[in-house]
């Protein structure tokens, strides 16, 4: 691959451009974080309540494309964090956009922050993001939450109903993935509830509150594993959570 044009300054039209070179390199990359719901959900684009600025780019990708996709940002214009990378390449890349003063953060395998999401099995869902279910769980594994996901997250919600397939929010794949990880099932009823107040204090559709709850009673509803009902035991004695640190 030679591709001599730098990074393109309008991030929404850059992650594009990515995306299509990866997939022209035959490298399984896919977005997540804010440009994916901004993919995503029309809701995104039109609703201006939901409308926000973003700043860098969340990716993931397989440890099969990890070299492949170094060379790729390179060739796209991108300085790799060489230090970062030569430490953790094999679960995480960094690279910098100098021209525009972006960052680009690229998950190898697994998302690894809060919690852990293992997105391997489900990485070929969707052609440029993350599935709907995996992305709006990357948002619910933060436990520093902040507007800008409380937004994203309605977004999702505005425009998908709850499921058991992927092509609405999968509450089938929630519950069991939430059902072997007490702590995570943590995390995940405490921003949802964040969410469902946000939603009603801002006056969005009575659905949104409405879907919430049904993510709700299908996470409570699925039986837990023996993992699950001995980590609750302990409950929050012992914290259930990682505050990973953000490189710059």
């Amino acid at each position: 691959m030679n591709n001599t044009a730098g990074p393109i300054p309008e991030i929404t039209e850059e992650a594009l451009r990515i995306l299509e070179a990866a997939n022209a390199e035959g490298i399984s990359l896919r977005l997540l974080g804010g440009l994916a719901v901004y993919l995503q959900s029309p809701s995104a684009k039109t609703d201006e309540r939901l409308k926000r600025s973003y700043k860098d780019f969340d990716f993931a990708t397989l440890s099969k494309f990890s070299t492949k996709t170094r060379e790729l940002f390179a060739n796209l214009g991108y300085s790799g964090n060489k230090t970062f990378n030569a430490l953790h390449g094999h679960q995480r890349l960094l690279f910098w956009d100098e021209q525009n003063e972006r960052q680009v953060d690229i998950f190898i395998d697994r998302f690894q922050m809060c919690h852990n999401i293992d997105f391997r099995p489900r990485l070929q869902i969707d052609q440029r993001t993350l599935a709907l279910a995996d992305i709006l769980l990357t948002k619910l594994q933060i436990v520093e939450i902040n507007e800008k996901d409380l937004l994203d997250m309605i977004a999702l919600f505005v425009d998908y109903t709850i499921g058991d397939d992927d092509r609405s929010i999968n509450a089938a794949y929630i519950a069991k993935l939430m059902s072997n990880d007490w702590g995570f099932n943590k995390t995940l009823d405490l921003n949802l509830e964040k969410v469902k107040a946000f939603a009603i204090e801002r006056n969005f559709p009575a659905y949104v509150a409405e879907r919430i709850d049904a993510l709700i009673a299908r996470i409570q509803a699925q039986p837990k594993s023996m993992g699950w009902k001995t980590r609750a035991m302990v409950g929050e004695r012992v914290r259930w959570y990682e505050l990973p640190e953000e490189p710059r």
